[in-house]
């Protein structure tokens, strides 16, 4: 894995609301493809690198996109209460 750059992490610059969610779901319907295309044989062997097999990282990605789905959600729920 790449080293990880603090000074990186933000360097883009603010991104619209519209192309932001449909990066969003871009980046979801790439994701399930990946899921649903993995050979199933390859689920139970050791990722590249890593300590833990195939299907605990996919279910640790989904977890991850869970979770950013309901920061997303949460948001937009501040946001919405602040407007009325």
């Amino acid at each position: 894995m790449p080293r990880w750059e603090a000074e990186k992490e933000w360097a883009e610059a603010p991104i619209p609301w519209n192309e932001l969610v449909s990066r969003w779901k871009q980046s979801r319907d790439l994701l399930e493809e990946k899921i649903r295309s993995f050979p199933v044989a390859d689920l139970a062997k050791q990722v590249a690198g890593r300590s833990y097999p195939h299907e605990t990282m996919f279910q640790g990605i989904v977890q991850h996109a869970i979770y950013h789905s309901g920061q997303i959600a949460m948001v937009l729920s501040m946001l919405r209460s602040r407007s009325v």
